[in-house]
Parts: structure tokens; sequence; C-alpha cells
């Protein structure tokens, strides 16, 4: 798997070149094989009854001590295995948390940090696929955040490639990958991924707001708003506050179509659900509308979910990984 190493874009520090290398961290997360201690236990069973054989033909002083060592030799082998299960459950538990603590920061938005756990994360095998599985995913939804769409395609392409998801999780990973390559200017690509997603399900909302994203860049803003038109109560029931999203890219339709009356309506739909900068932030051709178009004032509350730092590629990019088996 080929990965490009790529600097974050936005306000923060520039990290070194190294930072979420996803070359480095696909090869250097893959689990280990575990160490068996069977051998160890049947070696150490076999000492004690060869020594106790040898002891049988000596004197009961050799006989005794011989025992008392047998006895010492698997009394130390039961608490070393007691020893070494204790600590693998330890380390297992605390991967667990981590892959927690990785949700609650992407779900918080707070991209920095989760990026910089990511990073410790995959840098080594992980205890179990599954934990490896969850973090490539989180990963694949961080680097849309940073713009960093080629990445995030190669975690995909992996994703997919080598793991079985549950139907869910398998087609939001799917709608983050065509929005990813749409951002890209992948189309013959993006094409066919939306093909497969519309056999996949036809009347799933996130795919709507892919195809519509795809005809605003390419420049069909009248093939974009038959879509909003048709599909907009899927939208609203499915993207809850997302539809903001939908609604945005109406608006930039319409100023396309030079219907400022509809455009600038559709533009207060949106950002009375989203902040504008939040909107420019994930679509790029709608911070046109900047000057143009009068935002909704939201309220403190839904300002307050969105830092001067957050940043990603829309709904697509936040879904929680399911059930996963690795193939």
């Amino acid at each position: 798997m080929r990965g490009r190493a790529g600097t974050l874009v936005g306000s923060m520090d520039q990290p070194s070149h190294q930072f979420l290398d996803i070359a480095r961290l696909l090869e250097a997360s893959q689990p280990r094989p575990r160490q068996s201690w069977f051998w160890y236990g049947v070696a150490g069973f076999a000492f004690v009854i060869l020594t106790s054989s040898w002891a049988a033909k000596g004197t009961q002083e050799t006989q005794l001590i011989v025992r008392l060592l047998g006895f010492l030799v698997m009394l130390g082998l039961f608490v070393v295995m007691i020893v070494i299960n204790m600590r693998s459950v330890k380390e297992q538990r605390a991967e667990t948390q981590r892959i927690e603590a990785i949700e609650e920061l992407v779900q918080l938005r707070k991209w920095d940090q989760a990026a910089m756990m990511l990073d410790g994360m995959l840098s080594r095998p992980t205890r179990t696929m599954g934990a490896r599985l969850q973090a490539l995913v989180y990963l694949a939804s961080v680097l849309g955040r940073y713009h960093r769409f080629e990445d995030a395609i190669a975690v995909q392409d992996y994703l997919l490639e080598h793991a079985q998801f549950d139907p869910a999780t398998g087609h939001g990973l799917r709608l983050m990958r065509a929005m990813a390559l749409v951002h890209e200017d992948h189309l013959f690509d993006a094409d066919k991924a939306i093909s497969e997603l519309r056999r996949e399900n036809a009347e799933s909302a996130g795919l709507a707001l892919v195809e519509m994203y795809r005809d605003v860049r390419t420049g069909h803003p009248a093939e974009a708003l038959d879509i909003f038109n048709t599909r907009l109560p899927q939208l609203r029931a499915q993207l809850g506050m997302r539809v903001a999203d939908a609604y945005g890219l109406a608006a930039r339709c319409h100023d396309l179509l030079s219907q400022e009356a509809e455009a600038a309506a559709a533009f207060a739909k949106a950002t009375l659900l989203a902040p504008a900068v939040e909107l420019f932030r994930r679509y790029p051709e709608l911070a046109a509308m900047k000057d143009k178009y009068k935002a909704t004032e939201a309220p403190k509350e839904l300002s307050a979910m969105y830092s001067p730092a957050a940043d990603h590629q829309g709904p697509a990019s936040e879904i929680l990984p399911g059930q996963a088996r690795w193939t």
C-alpha cells in the first residue's frame, strides 16, 4: 500500500513531514504473533519428570531435594503464567481505552489531539486486529479533516481490500472514499464509486450529498438541484442538522444559475444549521458566496461546537467503526 507523507494544513503548527506517514503506519501497526508459552510449560514439566525419575535411584535426601525443586519449578511456571495473562489483559484493556479516547476526541472535533494519539498508537504493533481497524477508520476521518484526501483514499482502499465490515460501516467507509475522490477530482473513480454506492443503497442521503458535490465541482448546478429537490425529505430525515451541507450546496447551485433570491434563501437555511465558516471549510466552492449573501447568525451553543481549527470533508467523514473482520 502506497501512502504519501504530507503536512497538516490549518492554523496549528506544521509538524514534521513524517507525521501521519501512511505507509509507515500501515506497516508498523500490524499485530505481531503472540509468543506462545505452552512449550515452556511442557519443557518445565518434562524437566520435573526426568529429574524425579533420576532421583528415584538416589538417596532419600536426594529425592527430597528433587521433589522440592520440582514443586518450586511448577509453582514458578504457574505464577509466571498468571503474571503473563494479567499483563496481556491489562495491555488489551489499555488499547481499548485508547480507541475510546480517540473516538471521543474525533466526536469533540479535537483533531490535533486525535491525530497525535493515532500516530502514536499506529506507530507500533497493536494488540488486536479489531483495534487496528478501528484506529485506521478514525485515521481516515482525521486525514479528511486536514484535506489530505489522497492519504485518506489510501487508508480507505486498504481497509476495503483487507477487511469485511458490517453493512452500515462499510457503506459509510465507501461514502468517505467517494467524497475524497471528488475532492481530489478523480472523477472517473468517483463516478465508479458512486455507481457502486447506488447499487448498494440508492436511498442513502450521504450518497445524494456526494452526487450534489460532484455536480457542483464539475459545473452542473442544474443536475445538483434536481438531486436536492428530489431527495430533500431523505436528506432531512437522515442527515439531521448536517442537512446544512445540502442547503449550502443548493445555494451555490442557485448562485451559479444567477437565481440570487433562491440562493440567498438556501444560504440562510444552511447557515442557520451550521456556521458559514464551517461550510466554507467543508466545501471550498461555497466561499464564493461569503460576501454575497447574508449568513444567519447561529446560536452561541451551535457556534461553540466548531472550533476555529475544526475542519473535515463532510458527514461522510464522521462514521464510527462497527464490527469488522480481517480477511
